[in-house]
């Protein structure tokens, strides 16, 4: 009988198990660069923190029968909430976002401000617009 020799065997698996190593370290280091906070959509704690109830007061409310007869108050075809999906009825009471025009819910609307401090619908930031440029260099 011949023997095997294991010689032929090891240097292809090490090989193998190098390799898979490898890949596993670049996997890895791709994970770690691509963090949340390098993602479109993020913002700072300041910016998420910056949209309080106090803020959202000053955005102006409207119920939905009279929003179809003022221009200038939300896109005349929106005839549900982004948030909800829920149809408008007439008696709804809707906040506007003035920088973007969006209507919505305003339970919806505050209850999401309060989380994202963005438009739902355009990802628009609306605080950035509100303050002016002169007060924003404190």
């Amino acid at each position: 009988m011949s023997s095997i020799n294991l010689s032929v065997f090891t240097y292809p698996i090490m090989l193998l198990v190098f390799l898979l190593v490898l890949i596993m370290i670049i996997a890895l280091l791709c994970y770690c660069t691509v963090t949340p906070s390098n993602q479109i959509g993020t913002f700072t704690t300041a910016q998420q923190d910056a949209i309080n109830k106090a803020t959202l007061e000053n955005y102006p409310k409207f119920i939905y029968g009279q929003t179809k007869l003022h221009k200038g108050t939300g896109n005349s075809t929106t005839s549900c909430c982004s948030i909800c999906l829920a149809d408008y009825k007439d008696t709804d009471v809707l906040r506007f976002l003035p920088y973007c025009g969006h209507l919505f819910h305003v339970e919806c609307v505050d209850s999401w401000l309060l989380l994202h401090a963005t438009c739902p619908v355009c990802r628009d930031l609306p605080l950035a617009k509100a303050v002016p440029l002169e007060e924003q260099r404190v």
